[in-house]
Parts: C-alpha cells; sequence; structure tokens
C-alpha cells in the first residue's frame, strides 16, 4: 500500500520550500513531489519512504495535513498507456481526483492514481496490464 501525503499553505514561494525543509530536517525523503498554486494557497502533494516519520513531523510542526492510500501502476513508456490505464480504472465506474509520474526505469513508468474508490480501484489494478498492453 502506498500513503500520499497532502498539505496546503498560504504565502510566498519561499514559505512553501520553509515548510518542505521541515521535513527535510527530520530525513523524510520525498520520492515523488507535485505541487501547485492557487491564489495564495500552495497545495503539496508527496510519497515518502518513510511515513510514520513524517507523519511526527506535520503533527509535531502543528501543520495540518492529509493522507490517502494510492494506486502506483507500472506500465510501459509508449504511447497511449496512461490512458489505457486510466480508462481501466473510470470504466469500473471509479473517479480519477489526480495522477502523477512517480518514476522512470528503463523502458517502464510508474504513476499514481488517486481515486475515489481505492478498494474498487484496487480491484481493478490487476487488470491494468492487460489494458495498457492492448
Amino acid at each position: 500500500m502506498t500513503t500520499e501525503f497532502e498539505f496546503s499553505i498560504n504565502g510566498t514561494s519561499k514559505d512553501l520550500l520553509d515548510t518542505i525543509a521541515i521535513l527535510a530536517g527530520q530525513n523524510v525523503n520525498l520520492d515523488t513531489i507535485a505541487t501547485g498554486k492557487t491564489d495564495d494557497r500552495y497545495v503539496v502533494k508527496f510519497l515518502t519512504g518513510n511515513e510514520e516519520e513524517c507523519r511526527r513531523t506535520f503533527i509535531k510542526a502543528d501543520l495540518p495535513f492529509k493522507e490517502r492510500r494510492v494506486l502506483v501502476i507500472d506500465m510501459h513508456n509508449r504511447p497511449g498507456q496512461w490512458i489505457k490505464a486510466a480508462k481501466c480504472i473510470v470504466n469500473e465506474g471509479v473517479e480519477l481526483q489526480a495522477s502523477y509520474l512517480y518514476k522512470q526505469e528503463g523502458d517502464r513508468l510508474m504513476f499514481v492514481f488517486c481515486v475515489d474508490d481505492y478498494e474498487k480501484a484496487k480491484k481493478v489494478a490487476g487488470q491494468i496490464a492487460e489494458c495498457a498492453a492492448d
């Protein structure tokens, strides 16, 4: 199971970096990160291999955060593979909430899929390889 952490913060880019630095100061490595800004609020989503320390750090720093289970799906690095995998999930009635690249290894890509029904999507995930291979 993979957990995505999310927090948001008002302010400048410096405020964003200072907040992320709190995690680095506690040896929480970010395996992947996605940030975005709407008006004066930054939203940060990331994966880490050190989930317990991440939770402790947020609590100790009194930083509100969210966490949720996400799917990480491995697929070939070819045109159309992401859309085929996403369609497999959506065609089973699962809504996509977000998706982003986790990492690339050789000719393989790993994507994070954030969904509204993790358990249902997890069942579909076993079929993703077949869907994406078409």
